[in-house]
């Protein structure tokens, strides 16, 4: 995989969701804003190898978890760890089933997209939940159900928002330098 393309890829996405992809936001509907990072994670879980896809989701997490507007607490610290944990266990499940959907789909970009969202905010709301038990910090306060129904908006909105971005992502494959299996058992799709 090519260091280079992955890098600037990642800037894209990091402004993205830092600061341009408010512009889409839909303020009518609780404040939804779509998210590019998790297109990314989805590309290259498809298509780099185990350890690179994963290494590179645990990478990602950081970053986006350390970027403005993402896992910050009271009085400006960062949690390290909610994306970081969710895009490594979406990594994952990719994975396991990256051998039997059809990669080089854009609608299969888009479904698992919108996985990723719902991982990650599922894996968020764990770290947040079980910091909330620590004696040291305050506990939760907030409405569950509609931090779910924002969560379920950002992620079919971010799936949206997945179909150019995929295309796109699809289109400059070549420039990636994903590995290609060879031999009769070869199963690019």
């Amino acid at each position: 995989m090519s260091a280079i393309i992955a890098i600037i890829a990642t800037i894209f996405a990091l402004a993205f969701d830092s600061s341009f992809g408010g512009i889409f936001t839909l303020r009518s509907m609780g404040s939804i804003t779509p998210l590019a990072m998790p297109c990314i994670v989805v590309f290259i879980a498809l298509f780099a190898p185990e350890t690179i896809a994963c290494m590179v989701a645990l990478v990602l997490g950081a970053l986006v978890d350390l970027a403005p507007g993402h896992s910050e607490l009271a009085g400006g610290a960062y949690l390290i760890g909610p994306y970081a944990l969710g895009f490594f266990v979406s990594t994952i499940l990719i994975l396991k089933v990256r051998n039997v959907v059809f990669r080089r789909k854009v609608f299969t970009v888009a479904v698992l997209t919108v996985g990723v969202v719902l991982v990650t905010g599922s894996a968020e709301a764990l770290v947040l939940v079980v910091r909330g038990f620590l004696p040291w910090t305050e506990p939760l306060k907030g409405a569950g159900f509609s931090e779910l129904a924002k969560l379920c908006g950002t992620a079919i909105y971010s799936g949206v928002l997945a179909v150019p971005l995929g295309w796109s992502l699809l289109a400059t494959i070549g420039m990636w330098k994903f590995h290609s299996p060879t031999g009769r058992r070869a199963t690019w799709r």
